[in-house]
């Protein structure tokens, strides 16, 4: 298991303990470039999870899609879980 793996494991784990509702964003062929790995429902905010362990930066397209998440009132989150719990209460 990578350390990014690992870590989504670890946020799937804090938001099902949390009783927040997501769900794992899939990308490949067809999906909006740069989406986010997780979406996350909490209290009617809609938050967006790119997970990045280490040294991980994002992409070009990520960074353009946070940038209209964000512009359009979502809450975008770049970072581990410990980021995530700070964020998401």
């Amino acid at each position: 298991m990578t350390p990014e793996t690992a870590e989504k494991r670890a946020i799937k784990d804090y938001l099902n303990a949390k009783g927040i509702f997501f769900y794992h964003n899939l990308a490949g062929l067809g999906a909006y470039k740069g989406v986010a790995d997780l979406t996350a429902i909490r209290d009617g905010v809609c938050y967006q999870i790119e997970v990045k362990v280490g040294k991980g930066r994002q992409s070009e397209w990520q960074k353009v899609f946070q940038n209209d998440w964000d512009t359009n009132g979502g809450v975008y989150i770049c970072g581990d879980c410990d980021e995530v719990k700070r964020i998401i209460k």
